[in-house]
This record gives structure tokens, sequence and C-alpha cells, in this order.
């Protein structure tokens, strides 16, 4: 049995068989059955308390003022430091989620709680030495994010506990508690999502206003009239041709300002020429309409009775049906006309493109398009996203020129690499058959659908004995039929793009703007833009993100 004998010169340390063994080694306890027995002694000196509140109307935050209140009392009762941080999410969900765009370019759903996601960054670095929070229905409604707390708590070894339970996350069966606590919050907050849903869509039929409250209205359905004349004159204004940038630069101009008080941008006033709700018409997109249509226009979001007819509100409209749906109608043509041109992006498809990835190029944080703008005094072009007047965050920019040099070795490596494949590829001629008269029979039920509108319009002698329904009834018969055969030409084509045996890289060498661009819509999805950092780094490709079809 080995002996230790005290060392004389400190009277703390002690020796055995001449080697000296400190005295802070000899009272450290090495290994423990129980970690979490050993670990709950430890006292924080810098810990981090968690508030959070669902909803708060007024915004005065009692409620995180009470939770701080109870919080402050749990760490004078642990004898703990003073909290060296206070997380405050006031009036902030923990249940619904929202699709992001990730750093590598994918897409992801999550909840948006950025006082959580710090909280758990600081205790990770040791900023914070453990985490005092009010209930686990408070901390996580998501097993995702309570899992990312319990990761960094088992990392660091730090104690996160509640204060109306003796839950420690430090502890196994008190994680395992926590998880099951956690997926009783989540079915209770789906329970009441699916009642909330369901009474939505009982409001929605019977013709109430649901969801927020349109532009030209009262939360009561009155109409404000001063509003409602803006509403009108967006209408007037695109039924005599005017583009919808055009409409927006005259609202600007007139200092009249937007829906939420910033300045008028294309897609605010795309959103109410396609809003149902100003000619009267129900419009639902709750998640109990089964099918999502693909047409982009207001019809899709039109929600239509058991008789197949519109469901007609109970407030007053701002314009008529007639010049709603002639908006529409006019909407297709233009997205039609801008397919021709290779205008995909364009949000009503009339202004010619300048530059070859406008419309491809995408914020990586926001998922929005980017502009180009040349640099005044530099000479140089510039993408960048176009802030939040444009529905984006404004944080991302590059200059164009390293950008295009990249994708341009993208698709030269591309195209050699599809020239390397050809002979293994398939004849394309059936294939190419087929894609054109898919074409040609889009173009005709495009057609039928535009000389309805108008015959309906006009009252012509074709539509005479017409009933409303029957009317009703045929346009959604049409927007069907066009749904179908625009998945089925998706289909072919992106087959297509596998099988042709063409010379890409001449393509892309001799060919102008709109053949490039066309190009570059046969290789891309979206070529995301992902930030660089702080300060003017240089160029790096590794942060241009390409999705390939």
């Amino acid at each position: 049995m080995n002996t230790l004998r005290a060392i004389e010169t400190t009277g703390l340390d002690a020796s055995w068989d001449g080697i000296v063994i400190p005295e802070r080694v000899r009272n450290r306890t090495s290994v423990a059955l129980a970690v979490g027995d050993s670990l709950r002694e430890y006292v924080p000196q810098r810990p981090g308390c968690y508030l959070r509140t669902s909803f708060d109307r007024h915004g005065i935050e009692k409620g995180i003022d009470l939770q701080l209140r109870d919080t402050e009392q749990k760490r004078i009762n642990l004898a703990w430091g003073s909290f060296a941080e206070v997380y405050r999410e006031n009036d902030t969900g923990a249940f619904k989620k929202k699709r992001i765009a990730k750093s590598d370019g994918g897409i992801d759903w999550i909840v948006l709680r950025p006082a959580f996601r710090r909280m758990l960054s600081d205790l990770l670095s040791g900023r914070i030495d453990g985490v005092i929070f009010y209930d686990t229905d408070r901390l996580a409604r998501q097993p995702r994010d309570l899992e990312d707390l319990i990761d960094v708590v088992e990392h660091t070894m730090k104690p996160a506990v509640g204060v109306t339970g003796d839950l420690n996350l430090i502890n196994d069966a008190d994680r395992h508690m926590a998880r099951m606590l956690c997926i009783m919050a989540l079915k209770a907050s789906e329970d009441t999502s699916r009642r909330v849903a369901r009474n939505h869509l009982a409001d929605a039929s019977a013709g109430e206003l649901t969801g927020r409250t349109p532009h030209a209205w009262n939360a009561n359905g009155t109409l404000r009239p001063d509003r409602a004349r803006i509403a009108r004159r967006i209408y007037d204004q695109f039924a005599a041709g005017r583009s919808i940038t055009g409409i927006a630069r005259d609202l600007n101009q007139d200092n009249i300002p937007s829906p939420r008080g910033a300045k008028w941008a294309p897609p605010t006033v795309k959103a109410i020429l396609t809003n149902p709700r100003y000619c009267g018409f129900v419009s639902y997109q709750g998640k109990h309409r089964s099918e999502i249509s693909r047409q982009r226009d207001g019809w899709s979001r039109v929600l239509l009775g058991e008789d197949g007819l519109p469901v007609l509100g109970t407030w007053e409209p701002v314009v008529s049906k007639k010049l709603w749906a002639d908006a529409q109608l006019e909407l297709d043509q233009r997205r039609l006309a801008g397919r021709q041109k290779g205008l995909l992006s364009n949000p009503e498809g009339t202004n010619y493109r300048k530059y070859v990835f406008t419309g491809y190029l995408r914020c990586g944080i926001c998922k929005a398009p980017m502009s180009t703008k040349r640099v005044t005094g530099r000479g140089h072009v510039i993408y960048y996203c176009p802030g939040k007047g444009r529905n984006a965050c404004g944080k991302v920019s590059r200059r164009a020129e390293p950008v295009d040099q990249h994708l341009e070795g993208l698709i030269n490596e591309w195209a050699r690499a599809h020239a390397a494949d050809a002979s293994t590829t398939e004849e394309p001629t059936s294939r190419a058959e087929i894609v054109d008269t898919l074409r040609t029979r889009i173009s005709g039920v495009a057609a039928r659908k535009r000389d309805l509108i108008a015959s309906w319009a006009t009252g012509s002698e074709s539509v005479q004995g017409m009933r409303p329904d029957d009317y009703y009834q045929a346009l959604a018969s049409m927007n069907a039929e066009l749904d179908r055969l625009e998945g089925e030409l998706a289909d072919h084509t992106s087959h297509a793009r596998h099988c042709l045996t063409r010379d890409y890289e001449s393509e892309w060498r001799t060919g102008g703007l709109e053949q490039r661009r066309t190009l570059v819509a046969e290789i891309f999805s979206a070529i995301y833009v992902m930030p660089s950092g702080k300060g003017r780094a240089p160029f790096n490709p590794e942060h241009i993100k390409p999705q390939y079809l």
C-alpha cells in the first residue's frame, strides 16, 4: 500500500517514492460514477438568464419582468453569482418554423430565436458559465432547440436549471424529463395550431376577413378612403399599360407611403394587384388548402365554395371583379412575354436584362434576387442584396467582374463534362417533339383562357347564356390544365437537358445576352452569394454556391 509523507518545505504537497504530488492534485476527485452529482456542486459565477413570452400585445414586457423577478430569486437561492447576461425574447414564439437559406446554399426550416442562439453561443464560448431559465415551455417547444442546448451543456459541463422545477440539464435523468416535457409542449402547440387553422377556414368560408388586415381596410372591414384611392390608382395605371416598376416609382415621387411606411417597391405593388380581397373575393392560403397551384396570379389564392364559385367577402370591395380579373390576365401575358425573352425572375416580365446572371444570383442570407448597380467614381459594377425596401436583407454585395469570371469557368467545365458524355446520350428527337407539342398545347389553353376572359368581360355572343358558375368552373378547369401541362413540360425539359448532344461551350462563347441567359437557365436553378465577413476581403470562389439542375 502506498503511503504519502508530507513535505516539510511547504506543508501542503506530498511525496511518494521521491515524486512530489501537489496539494491541488491530491484534493481533486478524478472519477465519479454519477458525474452529475459532482457537477451539481458547481457554482457558476457568470450565469446567464433566459426569459421568453410568446405574445405581448402592448409591448410593455410585463411577463418578462415577472419572469426576471422569479429567476433572480432562484439565483439567490442557488448562491450563484450575478447574471452576466439576461437574454430577453419578448413577443417571440418558439413553435412556428420559417424557411431560411443555409450558408451552403441549402434550405432549412427553423424557429428564429436570436437571443436563444446567442445564449448557446455565449455558453459554448465561456462568456457565461451556467443558465437559469424560467420553465421548459419557455425554453423550447421544438425538440431541435432543446437538443441544441443539451449538446452545449454536455460539452461544457455547465448547468442549466429551471425556476419552476428542479430540472438541471447537467443530469441525464433531468434531460430525459425535459425532452418529455418539450414533446408535450409541442403537442399542445400543434393542437392549438390545428384549432386556429380550422377557425380561420370557417371564417374565410363565411366571407370574413382573416389574417392580417389588408392595406385599404380597417380591422372591422370598413374602407379607409385614402388608402382605397391609392389601390384604385394602382389598378387603373396597370390597366392603362403602366409597368409595375413605373407605378412604384410614381408613388415614391408623390411621397405616398407604402403599407409598411417605407418606399414602394415592385413586389409591394404586385401584392396589391394579385390580392383577391381588393375585388371582394376571399383569399385563403392556410394549411387546409390541399394543393398549392403553380399559377402565380391571384386566382391561385381565391377560396372556392362547394359550387366551384369564388367565396364573396362581407367587406366593401375597392375595385370591380372585372378590373381585378383583367389585371390577372395582364400579369399572365406579361409573364409569358418575359419567358420568351428569358426574363425568368423579373416580377412582371417586361424589363430587359442587362447582365447575364441577374435573376439567378441570390443573397445567401435572405435568398432574395440580387440587383446590379455601377459604383459612382469607381467604374465597376456590383451585385448587391437590395435591402428591406425590396423585402430583402441588404447585407451581401460583391464586385460583379470576378463573380462573372468564376461562373463562366464553371459553365465551361459543365459544358466540357457534357461534351464528354455525349456518346452515351440518347437521341433527343422524340423528346424534343414532345416538348414542342406541350408548348403548343400550353399556348392553346392560354389563348382559350384569354379569349374566355375577354368575351366574358365584353359580353360577346360566344358567352351569352353562360352562367357565372359555368364561367368560373371553366376558368378553374383551364388553370388546372395549365398546371398539369406546365408540370409535364418541366419534367421533359429537365430530362432533355441531360440528353441533348449540343456544343454548349461554343454556344456560350458565340452567343449573345439572351442565348447566354438561356444556357444559364439550363444549368443553374439558383446561384447563392454568401457573405464574406467584415471588411473588403479578396474574392473567394468558395462564397459562390451554385445549385445545378
